[in-house]
C-alpha cells in the first residue's frame, strides 16, 4: 500500500496543472512568407474557421495551433498589407500534424481579394516516427467494407484468420461474434491489439477481444497504428486501433442508409441486412453546444455464407431440414444494433466539455458442422457492449492545454444451447450416459452406432440419416448445447495528461492513466449435470448462476486495478522530430494464490489433509515495469523522409487466465482431471519491437513507402505441467512462450490524378513462436505433459506473403463521357479492392479417423506447423452514384463480394490438406466401415462449410444525406 500511495501521489502531482484526453486530436503548424521576398512574416493571423482555435505567426513566420480535434477544416491567414488566403481540405489526424506552408502576396492587384486555396494530403507525412494507416470517413463510404473491423483488416501486416471453431480447433480461440474475423497484426496474439474510440478502451479485459460495433456512418476517422507507438499508450503490444466518431456543428446534418441482398429473391440470397440513420447539429436554444446521435439496425440471415453450402445441402439431399434457402447456413443469425453519442458544450473559448456515449447489443447463433443434424441447438450468444465517457478541455494559452476525462466501460457475454440459452436449470437432464472424456464439451463429434433405438435416452437424439441403410439408426450427442457460458467485466477509468510547447522546438506531455476492473465470470462445462463443483469455474456468480458479491474468498468477484504514468517530450528542429518518452505502469491483479504449487491443498505437506482453505493461500504479487519508447523522423532530401523507432511494450495477460473459483479447483485437482487453470502469477508479457521505414515520393502524384520491423516476445502466456505434485499433478497458466516476428511493409500510393487513385501494399511477415495462442499446447499437456515446444516454429498466424490493392475510380461533377449536354458518369464512383493472401500454416498428422474422438488424439508426421494452406483471392468491388435533389444527396451503390465467385480455403484436415477429405476412408479401417455403414454420413461430415469462404455475395444499398 505505501507503494500505491507514493504512486498515486506522483499522478496527482502530474496532473494538478492539467490534465489530457489523448488520440482524438492533432495540430495544425507551417510558415508564412511573403510572396514576393520570401521572406518570414511576423504577426500573421492564422484562424481554424468556424471554430476560437487560432495562433500569430512569430518572428521566424511560424506558428502552431495545439488541440485540434480530429476533422477536415478551412484555414483563415491575414495580415495588414496583404491579401487574405484561405485554405480548404485541410485534414488534421489523431497524433499527427498538418504542415500548411503559406505565402502572402503584397500586390496592389491582390489587396483586397481572398485567394482561395486547396489542402491536399502530403504522400510524405513529415512527422510520422511509427507505422500508421488512416482511413477517412470519405475513404471509408467509398470502400467495399462495413465496420471498422475490416478497415483494419486491409492493412499491412493484418493476419485476417476465419473462426472456424468446430472442436479439434477446440481451446485455441475464441468465437468473435460478427462475421467471425480473427486479426493478427504483425505476428501478434488476437488481444494484443487494443481498440479505442474516442480515445476509450472498447475491449473485454477478460479474453482481450472486442465486440464493439460501430456505424460506417457514425465513423470520422479510422487508424492503425503499428511499430513502436508513444508512451501514452499501454497495456498493449502489438497495435493500436483507434476510431474517431463525428460530431455535431454549426449546421444539421443528417444520413440514412439501407443495404440489403434481398433483392434477388430467397434462393440467391443470404438475407444480409443493415440499416442506419444518424443526426447532429447545434443544441435548439443555444450557439454553444452541439450534439450527434447515430444508430444501426443489422440483421444477418446466415452472418458468414460459406461457398460450398449450397453443393453440401444438393448433394446430401438436405433442402427439406434446412427450408427454401438453400445456400444458407443453418443456425448462424446475427441480431444486432448498436449506438453511439455526442454531446458537446463549449462554456467559453477556452474551456469545454464533452459528453460521448455509444453501445451494441448482438444476439447471434454460431454454426457447427459437427451438429449438423441438431441445428436448432448450435450455441447462441448474447454480446453486450456500453461505454460512456466524460472530459473537460482546459487551454491556459497557445502553448498550454490540458482535459480530465473519466470512462465507465461494460463487455458482457452470454453463450448457450440454442434454445435453452440462459435458462439453466433447464439443462438439468436424467438418465445420461456416462462419458469418461477430458472435458465434457470434447465429445460432441463422437458418433454412437447401435442397432436398437436404446439409445433414446433423454440425454441423446436420434435420427435415420437420408440415404443411409434403414436399419441404421445414428446417434448424436445430446441436443442440447452442454457449456454454458456467463462472464460480465465493466472498468472506471480515469485518464488525463498535459502538453506545453515550452519552447519553439519542444513540446513535453506527461500524464497518467488508471482502471478498476469489476469481474465476474460463470462457466459448467456440462449444464445437463446440474451444478456440481469439479464442473463449474465460478466467480461473482452464485451457484445458480446469478450475480453475488457475497460468495466468499473462493469465488468473490475480482477487482484488479492498473495505474500509468508517462512523460514524453517531442522535439522539432527544421525537419527533424524526435518523439522519447518513458512509462511506468503498475498491475494489481487483487487476487490469492496458491502457495504451495507443489502440495496446492496442503501447503508443505503439513496436516496431510487435502482440502482448501484461505491458509493455504496468500495474496497475488504486484507488478511495476518502466517501458522506454523512442521514434525519430528525419528527411534525406525533399522528397525522401526517413523514421526509425524503438520500445518496450508490457501487457497484462489476458484476465480470463490469471481468476478461478476455488471450490473447482480443488475439486478438479483432488479428481486428478485433466484442465489447464487460470494462475494469478502471470507476470505481464514483454515484447521488444524495432523499426526502421523510408517514404519516398516518385513524382508529383506518387509516393513509396518501405518499412522493416522485428520483434522479441518474452513471457506470453502458455500450459505449464505441474510434476509433481500432490494429490495429483495437474496444468495451469505460466510466462513460458515466446518468440519471433520480423517483416517488411510495401506501400505504393497515387493520390487522385485523372480521376484515379491507388493504394498496393505487400507485407513479407516471418512470425515464428513456441505458442500462438494461451491454450495452444492443450494436446500437448494433456497427451504428452513432459515434452512442451523447446524451439520456435511458424505460429498459426504465420502467413508469409500478403497482397493487398485499393483501386478507386471516380468522377465529379461535369466530369466522364458526355453525351449532348449530358456526363453519363459524372458524381460516379467505383471502388475495387483486390486481396490476395498465402496459406496460413498446420501440422500434418497421421491418417486417422479425424471426425471422431481420433480428432483429439493427433499423432504428428511433420514437424509444427510444418505445412501450408492454399492461397486465397478475392476481388471486392462497390459502384455508387451520388444525386442531387434540392439539397438533399442520394447515393444508390451496388456492393459485389468475392466477384469471381472463389472457393477460397481457410480451414483443411490436418491428415490430408484438404477442406473436405480427412484420407481415412482409403484406409483399412475406413473401408470396412463403408462396408457396414456406407459412406454418406461420413462424408457429409467430412464437407464442412466452415472451412471455405464466403461465395459471390450481391447487396443494393441506398444512402440519402442533407
Amino acid at each position: 500500500m505505501k507503494l500505491l500511495r507514493i504512486i498515486l501521489a506522483l499522478s496527482v502531482a502530474c496532473v494538478l496543472p492539467g490534465l489530457v484526453l489523448g488520440a482524438t486530436v492533432g495540430k495544425i503548424t507551417g510558415v508564412v512568407t511573403d510572396a514576393q521576398t520570401k521572406e518570414p512574416l511576423v504577426g500573421v493571423s492564422v484562424q481554424v474557421v468556424g471554430t476560437n482555435m487560432g495562433a500569430v505567426s512569430d518572428a521566424e513566420g511560424g506558428y502552431t495551433i495545439l488541440n485540434v480535434p480530429v476533422g477536415t477544416y478551412t484555414l483563415k491567414m491575414s495580415l495588414v498589407g496583404y491579401a487574405e488566403v484561405q485554405i480548404s481540405n485541410v485534414e488534421v489526424s489523431a497524433d499527427l500534424a498538418s504542415y500548411q506552408n503559406q505565402e502572402l502576396s503584397s500586390r496592389v492587384t491582390d489587396i483586397g481579394k481572398t485567394i482561395q486555396v486547396t489542402a491536399e494530403r502530403p504522400l510524405v507525412v513529415k512527422d510520422k516516427t511509427t507505422t500508421i494507416n488512416i482511413v477517412k470517413r470519405d475513404e471509408l463510404l467509398a470502400m467495399p467494407v462495413r465496420g471498422f473491423e475490416q478497415v483494419v483488416g486491409i492493412q499491412n501486416s493484418v493476419v485476417r484468420i476465419k473462426s472456424n471453431l468446430d472442436v479439434r480447433q477446440r481451446g485455441q480461440r475464441e468465437s468473435v461474434g460478427g462475421v467471425g474475423q480473427e486479426l493478427n497484426l504483425r505476428g501478434g496474439r488476437p488481444s494484443e491489439v487494443a481498440y479505442y474510440v474516442d480515445g476509450f478502451s472498447q475491449q473485454d479485459p477478460l479474453s482481450g477481444i472486442s465486440t464493439s460495433n460501430i456505424s460506417n456512418n457514425a465513423i470520422k476517422e479510422v487508424s492503425v497504428t503499428a511499430g513502436a507507438f508513444s508512451a501514452e499508450y499501454g497495456y498493449v503490444a502489438s497495435g493500436i486501433v483507434n476510431v474517431v466518431t463525428n460530431s455535431g456543428t454549426e449546421k444539421y446534418k443528417g444520413n440514412a442508409e439501407i443495404v440489403t441482398d434481398n433483392m434477388w429473391g430467397k434462393t440467391h440470397s443470404y438475407d444480409q441486412n443493415s440499416y442506419s440513420a444518424d443526426f447532429g447539429g447545434p443544441i435548439p436554444g443555444t450557439t454553444k453546444g452541439f450534439f450527434f446521435f447515430s444508430g444501426e439496425r443489422r440483421w444477418l440471415g446466415d452472418r458468414e455464407p460459406s461457398s460450398i453450402t449450397k453443393d453440401v445441402i444438393e448433394n446430401y439431399s438436405l433442402a427439406s431440414r434446412f427450408g427454401d434457402s438453400p445456400q444458407r447456413l443453418p443456425s448462424n443469425t446475427l441480431d444486432g444494433w448498436s449506438y453511439q453519442g455526442k454531446l458537446d458544450y463549449n462554456f467559453k473559448p477556452t474551456l469545454k466539455a464533452g459528453l460521448s456515449f455509444n453501445g451494441s447489443l448482438d444476439k447471434w447463433q454460431e454454426y457447427r458442422h459437427s451438429r449438423l443434424f441438431t441445428p436448432e441447438h448450435m450455441p447462441r450468444y448474447k454480446d453486450k457492449n456500453v461505454g460512456i465517457n466524460a472530459k473537460v478541455t482546459h487551454t491556459l494559452n497557445a502553448n498550454t492545454y490540458y482535459n480530465l476525462s473519466a470512462s465507465y466501460y461494460l463487455t458482457e457475454r452470454i453463450r448457450g444451447d440454442g434454445v435453452l440459452f440462459d435458462n439453466l436449470a433447464a439443462y438439468k437432464r436424467t438418465g445420461v450416459l456416462d462419458r469418461s472424456f477430458p472435458n465434457p464439451e470434447e465429445d460432441e463429434q463422437n458418433l454412437f452406432y447401435e442397432d436398437s433405438a436404446a439409445i433414446r435416452a433423454s440425454f441423446y437424439d436420434s435420427r435415420i440419416l437420408p440415404g443411409s441403410p434403414e436399419d441404421t439408426i445414428v446417434g448424436y450427442q445430446s441436443a442440447y448445447w452442454a457449456n454454458f457460458l456467463h462472464r460480465k467485466s465493466s472498468y472506471i477509468g480515469f485518464k488525463g495528461d498535459l502538453t506545453d510547447r515550452v519552447s519553439e522546438h519542444h513540446t513535453l506531455k506527461a500524464g497518467f492513466d488508471f482502471q478498476r476492473h469489476t469481474l465476474r465470470y460463470f462457466e459448467n462445462l456440462d449444464a445437463t449435470l446440474g451444478y456440481t463443483k469439479n464442473l463449474v469455474n465460478r466467480y461473482g456468480f452464485d451457484q445458480n448462476g446469478e450475480e453475488s458479491d457475497a460468495e466468499g474468498y473462493a469465488n468473490d468477484t475480482k477487482h484488479p486495478y492498473n495505474l500509468g504514468l508517462y512523460t514524453e517530450d517531442r522535439f522539432e528542429w527544421q525537419s527533424l522530430v524526435v518523439s522519447a518518452g518513458v512509462r511506468f505502469d503498475y498491475f494489481d491483479y487483487k487476487a490469492l494464490r496458491i502457495k504451495d504449487v507443489l502440495n496446492p491443498l496442503d501447503p508443505g505437506n503439513v496436516t496431510g489433509v487435502d482440502t482448501l482453505d484461505p491458509g493455504d493461500l496468500e495474496p497475488s504479487k504486484k507488478f511495476t515495469r518502466v517501458s522506454p519508447r523512442l521514434g525519430v523522423a528525419f528527411p534525406v532530401s525533399d522528397a525522401t523522409q526517413l523514421h526509425i523507432n524503438y520500445g518496450k511494450f508490457y501487457q497484462r495477460p489476458d484476465l480470463l487466465r490469471l481468476y478461478l473459483g476455488y471450490d473447482f479447483f480443488e475439486a478438479r485437482v483432488s479428481a486428478g482431471s485433466y484442465y489447464p487453470f487460470a494462475s494469478p502469477n502471470l507476470a505481464p508479457e514483454k515484447t521488444t519491437q524495432y523499426e526502421f521505414g523510408i517514404t519516398h515520393q516518385l513524382g508529383e502524384f506518387t509516393a513509396l513507402d518501405v518499412t522493416a520491423y522485428y520483434k522479441d516476445v518474452s513471457d506470453l502466456t502458455q500450459i505449464f505441467h505441474q510434476s509433481p505434485s500432490s494429490p495429483r499433478v495437474y496444468d495451469f497458466f505460466a510466462n513460458t512462450d515466446y518468440g519471433t516476428i520480423k517483416g517488411v511493409d510495401f506501400e505504393f500510393r497515387m493520390r487522385r490524378t485523372r480521376n484515379i487513385t491507388l493504394n498496393l501494399k505487400y507485407t513479407l511477415g516471418y512470425s515464428t513462436g513456441t505458442g500462438s495462442y494461451a491454450q495452444s499446447q492443450y494436446i500437448v499437456a494433456w497427451q504428452n505433459p513432459q515434452f512442451p515446444p523447446k524451439t520456435t516454429a511458424p505460429l498459426d498466424y504465420d502467413q508469409r506473403h500478403s497482397i493487398i490493392g485499393v483501386f478507386d475510380i471516380r468522377s465529379h461533377k461535369g466530369e466522364g463521357p458526355r453525351l449532348g449536354n449530358t456526363f453519363i458518369l459524372e458524381n460516379t464512383g467505383l471502388d475495387i479492392l483486390v486481396r490476395a493472401a498465402s496459406g496460413t500454416p498446420y501440422t500434418p498428422i497421421k491418417v486417422d479417423n479425424a471426425i471422431t474422438l481420433a480428432a483429439f488424439t493427433p499423432q504428428p508426421i511433420g514437424s509444427i506447423n510444418s505445412a501450408r494452406l492454399p492461397w486465397t483471392f478475392r476481388i471486392d468491388l462497390k459502384l455508387e452514384r451520388v444525386i442531387s435533389v434540392r439539397g438533399y444527396s442520394l447515393t444508390p451503390y451496388l456492393q459485389v463480394l468475392n466477384l469471381l465467385d472463389r472457393d477460397n480455403v481457410y480451414g483443411v484436415y490436418e491428415t490430408t490438406g484438404k477442406p473436405n477429405e480427412t484420407g481415412w476412408l482409403g484406409t483399412a479401417e475406413g473401408t470396412t466401415f463403408v462396408q457396414n455403414n456406407g459412406d454418406y454420413e461420413y462424408r457429409l461430415k467430412q464437407d464442412n462449410p466452415s472451412n471455405y469462404g464466403i461465395p459471390r455475395m450481391i447487396l443494393v444499398g441506398l444512402r440519402a444525406s442533407f
